[in-house]
């Protein structure tokens, strides 16, 4: 299971990273707030799947 939610998170940063391209101005700094967020729902899913 942690491995499908590992996957979606990658695929919806992936998402951002194509929008954060396209954004502009406020757009742009709210989509990366976004994919930090992300980053980080990563790394501890990582950190999970480790234990």
């Amino acid at each position: 299971m942690v491995t499908d939610i590992l996957t979606t998170l990658h695929r919806n940063r992936e998402d951002l990273l194509r929008e954060y391209m396209l954004a502009r101005g406020i757009e742009k700094a709210e989509v990366l707030a976004k994919i930090l967020e992300l980053d980080e729902q990563i790394e501890e899913e990582e950190k999970r799947k480790r234990e």
